[in-house]
């Protein structure tokens, strides 16, 4: 991850889940350390900028902070292909009830949900439910390239990075180092 990549982030404006959980960069920082969106004042105004919903970048850095964290360990878990801890279900089940989805048939036949109101914390939780145990579910990953642990929805079945670019830096870190050295 390249520091302009860090001032850019061009992995946030997409979906509203992965934006939050996304704001934690993994071994970015000095001393290997995690980069932290919501701990640095440009960063998170940066990310405030970026981020797909206008209301859950509206939310208080503690609001953030506390959603940020019932959402990194749901799609941990479901990247683990692990079951959610009961707590957290509850947790999210409780938050995503304040935002309900009504279903209707459009003219054409068809099955259309429409958002029936509640906070930004409500929907977020929701749609983590929908990545958690939805038919999305197989493809949430995790991103193992060296500075980077983002989260992200595979396109193919064997996709183990984020971007090319964790692709190669993972790639080239597997690699032996060349000799340098002149041969008698």
């Amino acid at each position: 991850m390249t520091i302009r990549d860090l001032q850019e982030m061009p992995w946030i404006g997409e979906d509203l889940v992965l934006d939050l959980a996304n704001t934690v960069v993994v071994g970015a920082g000095p001393g290997r350390g995690d980069v932290d969106f919501l701990a640095d004042r440009e960063l998170t105004r940066r990310w405030r900028a970026r981020a797909a919903d206008r209301r859950l970048a509206a939310l208080s850095l503690e609001e953030l902070e506390r959603l940020r964290g019932l959402v990194r360990d749901a799609l941990d878990a479901t990247a683990g292909q692990r079951p959610l801890t009961d707590s957290l279900r509850s947790r999210l089940n409780e938050l995503a009830s304040s935002a309900p989805v009504v279903f209707r048939m459009t003219g054409d036949g068809l099955l259309a949900q429409q958002e029936q109101g509640g906070g930004a914390d409500a929907v977020v939780a929701r749609e983590t439910l929908v990545l958690a145990a939805g038919p999305d579910r197989q493809r949430v990953r995790r991103c193992h390239a060296p500075s980077c642990g983002m989260f992200f929805l595979a396109r193919r079945r064997d996709q183990a990075w984020c971007s090319l670019g964790c692709g190669n830096r993972a790639r080239s870190t597997r690699r032996p180092p060349r000799e340098t050295g002149t041969h008698s």
